[in-house]
């Protein structure tokens, strides 16, 4: 039974490596792609020389997200009638990255459509031109939309950009970014230009996970979980405790239809907070993680006395149903609440109850049949609260009066012995004695009668 289990854990705990594996195959966040939350100051940007940190030469792409006030003066730029010209040019485009890849294009409605809900970010115009425009088709007549900050001037302003720039590579002063709201100002590349971008997210993460009290368990295979052993050294008969630290898989099955049951969600990976950590599953929403318990047993032993026991543990199926926060993840450990979902469901495979099995104690740790009496009815030595050396001395006292019962029973069987032999002597010599006498009376019996004169 043991083996079985043994290889059912075996083929578990390879299935949701495979899974995993699967998984990390499916969705890896690109290394040279960064996400950087803390806009560059004008202090920074006016500095033509400084060095580049470890992070950033490893980042071919970096996006730097909106702050919140930078966010909403955003939206009032866009979304608002200003009386200009701004709304006849409400076809202005922004880019879409998927894990630092272009995915797509949205428009300016699309923004003030979503009320901002998106995760927007900032890409230098040079970024842009040299991993993205060659992906472009130059046969569009696009715009798109920037921010062009001026360290001279100290200000910063929103402004728009021909397709074709990026198309052709312009680097030099036919590039021009015209302001959106008025169109007065215009800047060139030698500006701080940023292109504006949306972040895609990358998976869903199931956070702040509160399970209702109802759950359905159905029971499966029992599973050796280790070996121990209990041990009275005492002289005492008292309960003894004991604990046992075991290893398992524990294998997690998501209902994602109870989750993706909501409109709005895309078919995203899913990162689901469990035991204190996040869980990564895959497309069918399953996974596994390690898990390490300890199992506490006891049992009431005599004095002087050890038993080894077996801890048997019961798998169980928990149908468990759930309310859950769903953020969307980004990469980098950025997150983005997204929405509240409810009836969510989920399974675990997991060991619920443990037992021991114990087995009988060996010859050698049992002691003397004597001391196996009822504690009350123990003489004064033998009571509850004798000592250790009093339960020795009791001990050898009982050792030297059993010694003489051998020898009584050796000399009864010496004496019995005697006594037969001097039996036997004595009847064999009367036997003989019989005999010689029946020899000398046989003769005398065959003589004739006397004759009478």
């Amino acid at each position: 039974m043991s083996n079985q289990c043994q290889n059912l854990i075996a083929l578990l705990s390879c299935g949701v490596l495979l899974s995993t594996c699967g998984l990390c195959l499916a969705y890896q966040e690109r290394p040279d792609f960064c996400i950087d939350t803390e806009p560059l100051l004008l202090d920074d940007i006016s500095k033509q020389v400084f060095v580049l940190s470890e992070k950033q030469l490893r980042c071919n792409v970096t996006a730097t997200t909106l702050t919140a006030k930078e966010k909403e003066s955003l939206i009032d730029t866009l979304c608002r009638d200003h009386g200009s010209t701004l709304g006849q040019h409400s076809h202005h485009h922004y880019f879409k990255l998927h894990n630092g890849e272009l995915n797509g294009r949205g428009t300016q409605q699309d923004i003030c459509a979503q009320s901002a809900r998106s995760m927007l970010a900032w890409v230098p115009y040079k970024t842009m031109l040299l991993q993205y425009g060659h992906e472009l088709n130059p046969k569009e007549r696009l715009s798109y939309m920037a921010k062009a900050t001026s360290v001279e001037r100290e200000k910063t302003e929103l402004c728009h950009f021909r397709h074709t720039d990026l198309v052709n590579g312009v680097q030099d002063n036919l590039f021009t970014c015209v302001v959106m709201i008025f169109e007065d100002n215009f800047y060139g590349v030698e500006d701080n230009i940023n292109v504006l971008v949306e972040l895609q997210p990358l998976m869903y993460q199931l956070r702040n996970i509160t399970y209702s009290p109802w759950r359905n368990v159905t029971n499966s295979y029992k599973m050796r979980l280790g070996s121990s052993v209990l041990r009275n050294p005492s002289g005492q008969r008292k309960p003894i405790y004991g604990s046992i630290n075991y290893a398992f898989v524990e294998k997690i099955r998501l209902n994602i239809s109870s989750v993706y049951g909501q409109s709005s969600l895309k078919r995203l990976p899913l990162l689901l907070e469990h035991r204190g950590s996040v869980l990564e599953l895959d497309a069918a929403g399953v996974g596994g993680m390690d898990v390490q318990e300890q199992a506490y047993f006891g049992r009431t032993m005599d004095a002087k006395t050890e038993v080894q026991l077996q801890v048997i543990g019961q798998w169980m199926d928990q149908h468990r149903e759930f309310t859950a926060d769903i953020y969307e993840y980004y990469g980098h450990g950025l997150l983005l609440y997204k929405q509240a979902i409810a009836g969510g469901r989920v399974t675990f495979v997991r060991i619920d109850s443990t037992e021991p099995a114990f087995e009988a104690p060996e010859s050698q740790n049992l002691a003397k049949a004597s001391l196996f009496v009822d504690p009350a009815a123990m003489p004064a030595k033998l009571s509850v609260n004798s000592s250790v050396s009093e339960w020795h001395e009791e001990q050898q006292e009982d050792e030297n009066n059993s010694s003489f019962y051998p020898w009584f029973v050796l000399s009864c069987l010496l004496i019995g012995i005697v006594v037969l032999v001097l039996v036997y002597g004595v009847v064999r010599v009367n036997n003989k004695k019989n005999q010689q006498r029946q020899k000398y009376e046989l003769p005398n019996a065959n003589k004739p009668p006397p004759t009478v004169a």
